[in-house]
């Protein structure tokens, strides 16, 4: 079990469902985007529960160990589910310049081909 600390509150959570949050945070915040994703938790009664969580780069989260026995059932089919949200973005980010017209520049000013 994990706790996942954010702004707004902590949830305790399965393992596998905690680290494809921060691969899925991670994700989000390098593509500066955001997402709100369903976890599954265990409630403050001891039951299972569910909670929506924003994630992005603007929005911090941490996760510790919590030290409790007791596992969310499907902690992997979440996790994986989460996963593929991460997989599926699409980069939207575009790059400066092209790394030929580097080159170019670089060889012509410098006499160099250490590009």
């Amino acid at each position: 079990m994990k706790s996942l600390i954010t702004q707004v509150g902590t949830y305790l959570t399965g393992d596998a469902t905690a680290y494809a949050v921060l691969e899925y945070w991670v994700a989000l915040a390098e593509e500066r985007r955001s997402d709100v994703v369903e976890i599954p938790v265990i409630g403050s009664s001891g039951g299972r529960s569910s909670v929506w969580l924003t994630l992005g780069a603007m929005v911090p989260i941490a996760v510790v160990p919590a030290d409790l026995a007791p596992q969310i059932e499907d902690d992997d089919g979440a996790a994986d589910r989460i996963r593929a949200l991460a997989q599926a973005l699409v980069p939207t980010a575009t790059a400066a310049f092209d790394a030929a017209d580097v080159r170019a520049v670089f060889d012509v000013e410098c006499d160099s081909d250490l590009v």
